[in-house]
């Protein structure tokens, strides 16, 4: 008996001594929600410009009542915003008149509506363009692409570094020409600034501002996010040249505490997006973008959970094309709009442009925004289900048709009275991203899905459990002139939609 005994420990210290060495061993991945889950939102609050001399306002609408809960004023021309905590969110404004300096408006919340506000002042003329910071931290970083820190470097640009404790900006590190998105980890040691002047991604150590090595080579970087568990960075390279060139999803291995952080991945090809939407309940990025080469509009669904992305469902989600009926995003037929709307008598209409995303926080679901311009320049929006398991479309929802507020001067050469300046899409060496035509957000219970309009001036709300359009919510009137005599003046425009808390 004792001899078995003997063998057994044998054997068991055997085990675990060959357990010591370097077999690798798979292990899990811890994949918390990041901070705040978007679950816990009550709300969703679109930031509308009201033009370069007045300020202009941050909307709440309230996802149980359908209604405009409370409206705010921010800074000159606000472009992006992001929620720092369960009560306050930072709105970045990006341009300065005279005197007036560019700044970030901080909102504070009581429940669901605005209670006060505080500017952050930053240098005038930095043009502020993007601001980020991680959960429930008190420091957030903001691109100032219109700032030259060093004059012996006049194609670098800075970010500036804010304590939000204290309402100030704290320093600014240089950075690259035209930065445009920074992506801070959800552990808060690390943040990335992708530039788009110059193709370059810069990173730093969020403890001492130390600057990280990173190993690889991008194309006009415009967005970035990090996942959840901070071991990995997502950069979204720019699309150059005609026929589109690049437009490529690199992988950023961040797991090194020293660094460097090197590009392990860019097998995934999006020209033509602009920017990605991360999943963290699903682990999944949604890039909206449109194929030059099929002149369809698309959406990439990305498994993120794995060490390198992979493609969902076996490439991406196309807007139909001519007798296509099935594993495709449709366009609306207009003979079921509502008789209001000027999309109702569309003759032809150029391809379907898909555009904007939201996932529902409970995972069932994405919606897709779309829009078609019909023979006589009106924008022709939708929203398309997306079953979140199958990968397949289930439903597509028309939203009321408005007049095209990108065409400065009709075919006779005068003005056209519907343009707005802030929904044209910005050329360099204007920032990338100085406005979003159009954006989507999901309410925290999943009832819900947005789409905020820039031409239009509103804000779309589609009940989720019939996908069907219930109404618009219009932006606070803005300071245009009404287009016909007798008038209101036309309500501002919305730049960028974000769920509140």
């Amino acid at each position: 008996m004792k001899r078995f005994l003997w063998l057994g420990f044998v054997l068991s210290v055997y085990l675990i001594c060959s357990g010591c060495g370097d077999t690798f061993r798979p292990i899990i991945i811890p994949n918390p929600p990041i901070f705040p889950n978007p679950a816990g939102a009550h709300t969703v609050m679109s930031i509308n410009n009201n033009g370069g001399v007045v300020p202009g306002t941050a909307m709440v609408i309230d996802v149980s009542g359908d209604s405009v809960v409370s409206i705010a004023n921010v800074g000159l021309a606000p472009v992006h915003s992001v929620q720092q905590s369960a009560s306050e969110i930072l709105v970045a404004n990006h341009s300065a008149i005279g005197t007036v300096a560019d700044s970030i408006t901080g909102l504070n919340f009581s429940g669901t509506t605005i209670s006060s506000t505080t500017t952050i002042s930053l240098p005038p003329n930095s043009a502020p363009s993007y601001v980020a910071v991680a959960p429930s931290a008190t420091t957030a970083y903001v691109t100032l692409p219109g700032l030259v820190p060093d004059p012996s470097f006049p194609g670098n640009n800075a970010v500036g570094v804010v304590n939000t404790l204290s309402s100030s900006l704290t320093t600014t590190v240089e950075v690259g020409n035209q930065p445009d998105a920074i992506g801070v980890t959800p552990d808060n040691t690390k943040f990335y600034v992708a530039n788009y002047g110059d193709s370059t991604l810069d990173g730093f150590n969020t403890a001492d501002l130390s600057p990280r090595t990173i190993n690889g080579s991008f194309n006009a970087p415009v967005w970035v996010i990090a996942r959840n568990d901070s071991q990995r960075l997502y950069v979204l390279n720019g699309t150059t040249g005609s026929p589109q060139q690049d437009g490529v999803v690199s992988t950023i291995d961040t797991t090194s505490t020293a660094g460097p952080d090197p590009v392990i991945d860019a097998s995934v090809s999006v020209p033509g997006a602009t920017f990605m939407l991360y999943d963290g309940n699903l682990n999944r990025l949604y890039i909206p973008w449109f194929n030059q080469s099929t002149m369809l509009g698309q959406l990439t669904i990305l498994d993120v959970s794995q060490s390198v992305p992979a493609v969902l469902a076996g490439g991406p989600i196309s807007a139909c094309a001519p007798m296509q009926a099935i594993s495709c995003i449709p366009t609306v037929p207009p003979s079921t709009r509502a008789g209001t709307d000027p999309c109702l008598s569309t003759t032809e209409a150029t391809p379907l442009m898909v555009v904007a995303v939201t996932s529902l926080p409970n995972g069932t679901r994405a919606y897709v925004g779309a829009y078609y311009e019909d023979s006589n320049n009106n924008i022709c929006p939708q929203v398309t289900a997306i079953d979140a398991a199958s990968i397949t479309v289930t439903d597509s929802t028309p939203i009321p048709g408005f007049p095209d507020a990108t065409i400065e001067f009709l075919p006779g050469g005068g003005p056209d009275p519907y343009y707005v300046a802030a929904c044209v899409a910005p050329t360099p060496p204007a920032p990338y991203h100085a406005t979003f035509r159009f954006m989507m957000a999901s309410g925290g219970d999943s009832s819900r899905a947005y789409l905020a309009s820039c031409d239009a001036g509103n804000v779309n709300i589609v009940d989720t459990s019939s996908d069907t359009y219930i109404l618009n919510q219009p932006a606070p009137i803005g300071t245009r002139a009404p287009i016909s005599p007798g008038q209101l003046n036309p309500p501002q425009n919305p730049v960028f939609l974000i769920g509140g808390p």
